[in-house]
């Protein structure tokens, strides 16, 4: 059964990717796809992509570095070997279902991970997620182990595991106390062998981390232990103007690099001096820290809908649009329905029912209770909460199991109860989330039509620029964006009425300021000017 997941799993992965190589943006990443490409890359080329203290943990490029090592620099390496670790990654899943709740639970739960479409999404993104799952999997699996069978070398691979976790995405770190504690509940009968458990869990976890804040201090003379973007992450699901969702520091520039440097100067500005990367970093904790302080009822507020956006249904966006770009370029989703709006009720029960203690299941619902937690208190997107996805999915299934066995049992009121969590975990992940769209596809099809422009693909990218417009026919970007492909490619009549199209539009985006209105009429007075329409283009510039 192992096997036949792990083949099944990488089946639907490998014909995913395949598709998803007709999308123009697989071979020109964006963002953070963008950010993590660049390091890998310069990790290759021996060159230094950041100076001082890392901004972001760095295990993902480097495993995008090896990658790129070992098959050449092309985007379909990283994206396989994603698929095989996502595949893995279900096998693990099976292997930590078994061990807790059985091997059918296990049998069914895997199968599901393989074909749960979120999951091969993310394998075939240049992000994170498909590196945390399998990292956190195989961490729980050798807890579990730990945990039957104890032994110094296995709690010190915990620690390991562990510590690659964390120097991926660092609020893992929030389990880690947690974790240190535990040999000494399971094993404190053997009082002085428990705490060398734990101080060997500890020290595995240390060894992985420790040489990361060296190199911090070595290279940046400041004091930052895995990364130093908490603090603006903080302050960014944490302040007045957050929606729970954007990732940007509210006033900055959307671009990575503009936003990143923008940040930085307001820090500065606010110090009155230049600030090291974990001065910043404390500087935006505590204007988080202010915002929670003297304005309680709307933090509380915004808490509850981070919670929300946690457990909703909707795959909420980050960088770009879950579900546009499946349903663009990947034909393959159409056939896995199965999506948050089914796991996430049942994954509810599941952990309501987890609440029985065993040390195994104890760890299952701590671990999405905690990270959930270490998700929530900043900001909240559906890339960020894949990481218990996995897990949902195995107590979605236990629940499943559960409720045919209290059938069979003739267990009338733990059946009725059942049905009664289930219909309020129902409301709550799939009633929408007030003031959080999950999709924007007029600004997708901007996206691609751009990216079209990169490829060369002139024909494609005017009928993108065309799709946004009968999405939203007065989006002023699209209209400028057409107007100027049909200006470049003499195309003069097209594009007039484009861009007086785009002058009359009300703006949509922060981005379409007074400076972009300015653009379009020099833009339209040369294109009046090139018909020979001097008159009407001297009155336009004016």
């Amino acid at each position: 059964m192992l096997l036949a997941i792990v083949f099944v799993a990488f089946g639907l992965r490998a014909v995913y990717v395949h598709q998803l190589s007709a999308n123009p943006l697989f071979a020109h990443p964006e963002m953070d796809e963008l950010y993590h490409d660049q390091w890998a890359r310069n990790m290759v080329a021996g060159e230094s992509f950041v100076d001082g203290p890392y901004f972001r943990a760095p295990l993902y490029p480097a495993f995008l570095a090896l990658i790129y090592k070992i098959f050449g620099q092309s985007y379909m390496a990283p994206r396989m070997a994603q698929a095989v670790l996502g595949s893995l990654s279900c096998g693990l899943l099976f292997l930590v279902g078994w061990r807790v709740f059985g091997r059918a639970v296990a049998g069914v739960a895997g199968f599901l991970a393989a074909g749960y479409w979120t999951l091969i999404y993310f394998d075939g993104e240049l992000l994170i997620p498909s590196l945390i799952i399998f990292l956190d999997l195989l961490l729980l699996l050798l807890l579990f182990h730990a945990a039957r069978s104890p032994g110094k070398l296995l709690y010190a691979a915990v620690g390991i595991v562990l510590g690659l976790s964390a120097i991926a995405r660092p609020n893992i770190l929030l389990l880690a106390p947690v974790l240190a504690v535990c040999p000494l509940v399971l094993h404190r009968a053997m009082r002085k062998r428990s705490w060398a458990y734990s101080g060997m869990l500890t020290l595995g976890c240390v060894s992985i981390v420790a040489p990361i804040a060296v190199r911090n201090y070595v290279v940046g003379g400041d004091v930052v232990l895995i990364s130093s973007q908490a603090g603006v992450n903080f302050y960014i699901g944490n302040n007045p103007k957050s929606d729970g969702h954007t990732a940007i520091v509210p006033g900055t520039p959307g671009g990575w690099w503009e936003g990143y440097y923008a940040s930085i100067e307001r820090a500065e500005q606010a110090a009155g001096r230049s600030l090291k990367p974990s001065e910043v970093s404390r500087y935006y904790f505590s204007q988080a820290a202010d915002f929670i302080t003297e304005q309680p009822t709307q933090f509380s507020q915004l808490f509850w809908k981070k919670l929300r956006l946690f457990w909703t249904r909707d795959e909420v966006s980050n960088n770009k649009g879950v579900y546009f770009w499946t349903e663009q370029f990947a034909p393959v989703m159409k056939y896995l329905p199965i999506g948050f709006g089914v796991v996430g009720p049942l994954g509810l029960l599941g952990l309501i029912l987890c609440c029985r203690f065993r040390a195994e299941r104890f760890y299952i619902s701590g671990f999405v209770l905690l990270y959930m937690l270490s998700v929530v208190l900043f900001f909240c997107t559906a890339r960020y909460r894949m990481p218990v996805i996995p897990l949902l999915i195995l107590l979605a299934v236990f629940a499943v199991f559960e409720g045919v066995r209290a059938l069979r049992g003739k267990q009338w009121i733990a059946c009725g109860t059942g049905v009664a969590v289930l219909a309020l975990a129902g409301l709550f992940v799939n009633l929408p989330v007030a003031g959080a769209p999950f999709r924007n596809d007029a600004f997708s099809f901007i996206r691609l039509g751009t990216a079209y422009i990169d490829t060369g693909d002139t024909e494609a990218a005017i009928q993108s620029f065309r799709s946004s417009l009968e999405l939203e026919p007065e989006f002023r970007t699209a209209s400028f964006n057409l107007a100027k492909l049909f200006h470049r490619e003499g195309r003069i009549d097209e594009a007039i009425p484009e861009y007086r199209r785009a002058l009359v539009a009300r703006p949509k985006l922060s981005s379409e300021t007074k400076e972009m209105v300015a653009r379009i009429k020099i833009n339209l007075a040369r294109a009046l000017k090139t018909r020979a329409r001097s008159g009407e283009a001297v009155s336009r510039q004016k």
